[in-house]
């Protein structure tokens, strides 16, 4: 089984699973469905490399490894989200000094913009073991 851990930040995983109880990963489960739907054919083009007729779980390692080359669940919703994490890093900041706003996207992006990436990615593979059935479902229909 592929698996995903982040590498340059400490995220543990009973934090992303105190984040499902609490519902604040339904967002990144609706887009991972919507990422399963949108690229099934494709996962089954790679997944055919592997046997002709592929178990459940080679189909959900071929979705974790597609979703590990295109990067993101949902690009331009995931730059919005990045972006507010800069705006929100900018009207920080100038509570204490003014600072030209892309000086701080500047920065954050040198500082925070790979551990953010990789939270998320981290929070999707999470999610795949937690709705795989929902997943094998889609991507077998």
């Amino acid at each position: 089984m592929i698996e995903f851990y982040p590498d340059s930040i400490y995220y543990p995983r009973e934090a992303v699973e105190e984040k499902y109880k609490k519902g604040e990963l339904a967002t990144a489960e609706k887009r991972l469905i919507g990422f399963a739907e949108r690229h099934k054919n494709r996962i089954w083009v790679i997944s055919r490399e592997d046997s002709e007729t592929p178990s459940d779980e080679v189909l959900l390692d071929n979705l974790r490894a597609y979703l590990l080359v295109r990067g993101s669940l949902q690009p331009a919703a995931e730059m919005g989200e990045l972006i507010k994490e800069i705006n929100k890093e900018v009207w920080y900041r100038n509570e204490k000094q003014t600072e030209k706003p892309e000086d701080v996207a500047i920065n954050w992006e040198a500082q925070y913009a790979k551990k953010w990436r990789e939270a998320r990615m981290f929070e999707a593979f999470f999610l795949i073991d937690r709705i795989k059935v929902k997943l094998i479902e889609i991507l077998r229909a």
